[in-house]
């Protein structure tokens, strides 16, 4: 653990303040403008503080979880963007608060970018969210549910992200499920409410002119 962070560490370091083709440019005035000049591939790792419900009769309860993106830029202005979320939906009953639901996904997200400005992203898509774990609290009692009774769902999101510092940045994001109303045997479990995300660039392809 200690040499992947030490890994992770002089990865960044060496990101952060080796001068980069793009720098070298705006310095001595050679080659085409900045302007013109984007990476096709940008990995992100972020950690993300969720609030999400389940409907009328819950009230949401912040949960923390992480996420893997990939983002392929086609232009500088548009792209293309999936990954992989660690997604927690946690919520308390009103009617009996003492219980609690843990409803726990792995993620798969499928969106576009527009990238307006330097510092600004919108994005928009799909997530399939694949159920992993579903756990009840009910004081100091603790199970699981049987996870034949649910079923992987559909959802989507819209987000806006900014650039806080070089290479990192903050997302906020609103995402909500399509609920199965086909399988009556199935539960149907929904989510919707808000993520915010920290996030770290940890790599970058070269820069290309286009």
């Amino acid at each position: 653990m200690k040499n992947l962070v030490l890994i992770v560490f002089l990865f960044n370091s060496n990101y952060l303040f080796s001068q980069s083709g793009e720098l070298l440019i705006q310095q001595y005035n050679k080659g085409p403008s900045l302007d013109n000049y984007y990476s096709k591939l940008e990995v992100f790792l972020g950690g993300n503080l969720f609030l999400m419900n389940k409907n009328e009769k819950t009230k949401p309860i912040i949960n923390f979880g992480g996420n893997l993106e990939v983002e392929f830029n086609i232009s500088k202005t548009f792209g293309v963007k999936t990954g992989l979320y660690h997604f927690p939906v946690k919520y308390f009953y009103i009617n009996n608060e003492n219980l609690r639901d843990l409803i726990e996904y792995n993620t798969i997200p499928l969106g576009i970018k527009l990238v307006p400005t330097k510092k600004s992203k919108f994005s928009m898509g799909i997530n399939y969210n694949i159920i992993n774990k579903a756990t009840f609290y009910d004081e100091n009692l603790k199970g699981e549910y049987n996870l034949n009774e649910y079923k992987n769902n559909l959802g989507f999101f819209i987000s806006y992200e900014y650039l806080i510092w070089k290479i990192i940045s903050l997302d906020i994001k609103y995402k909500f499920s399509k609920v199965n109303n086909i399988d009556k045997e199935i539960k149907q479990e929904k989510y919707k409410g808000f993520m915010l995300s920290l996030k770290l660039k940890i790599f970058k392809t070269t820069i290309i002119n286009k």
